[in-house]
């Protein structure tokens, strides 16, 4: 491939057919998807991400509680989420019956509790 040099204000410059620089476009385009990809899998290794399971994204779509979803999934009861959130057992049970729907400051500790970033559970 041929390349022509220019230069303007003291710069220079290359000047590459188009089809060469789409495809350089396109390499870095994929070496940042991979750089992403890797991040990601860093923080699954490392345990500070997790992968959601089809299961609870099926659940939420179909309406269920996030709140209930999530505190199934992590396998405590009711009673257990409110000892480890301090987040009343009967404002729990309300919030999974849909009868409330919590402040953000509940929201916060069940999220903590529950091991989720608070936007799982709206």
């Amino acid at each position: 491939m041929r390349i022509e040099k220019i230069t303007r204000g003291g710069k220079e410059f290359a000047v590459i057919p188009v089809q060469a620089f789409q495809r350089l476009m396109d390499h870095a385009e994929m070496l940042a998807d991979v750089r992403a990809y890797d991040a990601a899998k860093g923080r699954l290794d490392r345990g500070e991400d997790e992968l959601i399971p089809l299961e609870i994204t099926e659940r939420h779509l179909a309406g269920e509680s996030p709140v209930k979803i999530w505190r199934e999934h992590r396998a405590l009861t009711q009673q257990a989420l409110a000892k480890v959130s301090k987040v009343s057992r009967a404002m729990i049970a309300a919030i999974e019956a849909g009868h409330k729907t919590g402040g953000i400051a509940t929201l916060k500790k069940l999220a903590a509790a529950l091991k989720v970033d608070l936007e799982n559970l709206v």
